[in-house]
């Protein structure tokens, strides 16, 4: 009798999640700042790129220099990986550096921390493999450490989502471009394309596995995640290191913050978020794979819809003033129905019911056009009573970031909440309490979902750190 396959729909352990935003550098944090209504937004200096070089004799100040710019500025210093050098560093533009930041909170776990030898002794060197390079000779700098403990290099993936990564180093090109405008850096280049900072976190790792940019729209973060978990389930890697990225950028200043009138019903004194930045990465790996933190979520279930026809865009950008309405965007029905769909068919996967799902976190800036066709969606499925979250309203709309931030907010969230009720017997049910399986207390879920304008829908439903059982032993 041949067995169930259950690869494709076996829970895939979140063991990692870090965040770099204007709220600060940990999950804890945004969450704080998120419950608490803040907005922590500021006016800084954004020069287009680092890396200053001399002008030439037609240089203009607005070709390359820093502006004001109001938005969720990520102000905290970033904690890079130790073993990037000061040389390393002058070649990271910050989409890079928010990236690489943030993979290092997720990596970095008093499980995982490497062996360290003890005073005054040096630290031994790893036993050689057969077919493996010869030994870098010691006057080199170390290669990057593999982050997770008996992982093959190859078999880590990286997966990125962005929206706006290298825009700024791409028009700083262009402004020097000109006769006698000046000399162009040469790191810009490399800087200057979508999949910059993922193949950087691939790179400065020493991974060589998959590495894979998504620019697929505006839930692109959370697309990137659903995507590594994939990856994880049908044993293309062991681990998968997945978020989102985007910084802000003098080449395409935002609006001011407080310029934007208030939209039409939103609540006294609330705006459209303003514009952020920031990324977010999380550490997904193989129930058998290699070692690097115990779980802190599961991932149930990932599932995509579609809206009949494609939907239209909506404004919904920083600072806009669309009406709260779904009604008011485009195709917002279809839109809304889509993701609804998406959250059914992320249940049924997972074999869970739409009353043990406990938070539902959106992608989308709250009292913009797109959050509210976001929040229809969960009122479909979910009811109007069941809490809702979203990190734009503290981050600002960072793009690329967005899905990211809210799966690391789910997961927060999933801390600290408690089981569901079970479901009451009905007043016809003849089935004794004490043996239906409904009445058992599940672990809560988490519900991700995110909408792009152009049509799609991503959900992906997250359980706690220790996945509940049936009675017959099936994953649940």
């Amino acid at each position: 009798m041949p067995t169930q396959d259950t690869t494709r729909t076996s829970p895939v352990p979140v063991t990692g999640v870090g965040v770099v935003s204007a709220a600060g550098t940990s999950v804890a944090a945004l969450y704080e700042d998120l419950l608490a209504g803040a907005r922590p937004v500021t006016v800084r200096d954004v020069p287009l790129v680092a890396g200053a070089i001399p002008a030439g004799p037609n240089w203009r100040p607005d070709q390359d220099s820093a502006r004001d710019v109001e938005a969720a500025h990520v102000t905290a210093p970033l904690t890079l990986p130790p073993h990037v050098d000061a040389r390393a560093r002058r070649t990271i533009g910050r989409d890079t550096g928010l990236l690489l930041s943030a993979a290092q909170a997720a990596l970095t776990t008093a499980e995982d921390a490497p062996a360290t030898a003890e005073p005054g002794q040096p630290p031994q060197a790893a036993p050689a493999r057969a077919g493996a390079a010869r030994p870098v000779p010691a006057s080199s700098p170390p290669p990057p450490p593999v982050p997770l403990r008996g992982a093959d290099p190859a078999r880590i993936g990286v997966l990125t989502g962005t929206l706006h990564a290298g825009r700024s180093e791409y028009v700083a090109i262009h402004n020097r471009a000109g006769a006698d405008a000046g000399p162009v850096n040469p790191v810009w280049g490399p800087r200057s394309s979508y999949n910059a900072p993922g193949a950087a976190l691939s790179i400065h790792l020493g991974l060589r596995g998959p590495n894979l940019t998504l620019t697929s729209g505006a839930a692109v973060g959370l697309d990137a995640i659903a995507l590594g978990v994939q990856h994880v389930r049908t044993g293309r890697c062991d681990a998968v290191i997945a978020g989102g990225v985007d910084s802000l950028s003098a080449a395409c200043p935002p609006p001011a913050a407080d310029a934007a009138a208030e939209p039409a019903g939103a609540p006294a004194g609330e705006s459209a978020a303003p514009a952020g930045e920031g990324a977010a990465v999380v550490v997904l790996t193989a129930p058998d794979g290699p070692v690097h933190a115990p779980a802190v979520a599961h991932v149930c279930a990932t599932a995509r819809a579609y809206a009949a026809g494609g939907a239209g865009r909506p404004s919904g950008g920083p600072g806009e003033t669309a009406s709260a309405n779904p009604e008011a965007v485009p195709g917002a029905p279809d839109l809304a129905e889509a993701g609804a769909e998406a959250a059914r068919a992320a249940l049924r996967e997972a074999g869970r019911a739409a009353h043990e799902v406990a938070v539902a976190v959106t992608v989308a800036a709250p009292h913009t056009p797109a959050g509210a066709v976001e929040r229809a969606a969960v009122t479909a499925v979910f009811g109007p009573a069941l809490p809702h979250l979203t990190a734009a309203g503290t981050t600002g709309t960072t793009g690329g970031a967005d899905g990211a931030l809210a799966f690391a907010v789910a997961v927060e969230a999933l801390t600290r909440t408690t089981a569901p009720p079970p479901i009451p017997p009905g007043p016809d049910s003849n089935t004794n309490t004490d043996t239906n399986t409904n009445t058992a207390p599940a672990a809560p879920l988490a519900l991700c979902l995110g909408l792009d304008p152009d049509g799609a829908a991503t959900a992906l439903l997250l359980t706690g750190a220790t996945p509940t059982t049936t009675p017959t032993g099936a994953t649940r």
